[in-house]
């Protein structure tokens, strides 16, 4: 499945793309279903690329209330692996969860734009979703379920991805 989704923010594109890259773990404060967010590892690839892996905890609160007695802190964390580029304005993305890792893949680009406005955030992603994976779900039920957790995981990224935008849009009014 392949989705998109994008956001004017009134700041000059630098001030974004940096804040975005650069200022995650600040913009913490700014981000209610996001407890921590801590860069793992930073890796210059060239003039203008680099390399970054943040580890984002959720908080429970995100979870549909049905699955909350069933959301540890372990199934609301994921890494997060980037390699971004200064010269594109451009984010090339892979989520992984630390918990049932094989239910899905995903992944994408995001890029920023210049504009009269502000700077215009793209995201652009892919997602496959495989439930017969998860150990104990017989094959009708995981055909059942894929649609369900197809839409799920993919409002929690846009939705995520968005209340980032929000998120990093009050950070910067703020400073």
């Amino acid at each position: 499945m392949r989705f998109s989704d994008q956001v004017i923010l009134t700041h000059p594109l630098e001030l974004v793309f940096e804040a975005f890259r650069d200022r995650l773990s600040e913009l913490v404060p700014y981000l209610p279903a996001i407890e921590s967010i801590e860069t793992v590892e930073r890796e210059a690839l060239g003039p203008g690329r680099v390399r970054l892996v943040n580890i984002w905890q959720g908080n429970r609160a995100v979870a549909p209330k049905a699955l909350r007695p069933f959301a540890s802190a372990k199934a609301l964390r994921w890494k997060d692996t980037a390699e971004w580029d200064e010269d594109e304005r451009a984010t090339t993305w892979r989520f992984e969860t630390f918990q049932l890792s094989s239910l899905y893949d995903c992944h994408g680009r995001n890029h920023y734009e210049e504009r009269p406005e502000g700077t215009l955030f793209v995201l652009t992603a892919e997602l496959e979703v495989y439930p017969e994976r998860v150990p104990g779900v017989p094959k009708f039920m995981a055909r059942k379920l894929k649609p369900k957790i197809e839409d799920f995981v993919r409002h929690r990224v846009t939705d995520n991805l968005a209340e980032l935008a929000r998120g990093v849009q009050a950070f910067l009014d703020d400073r």
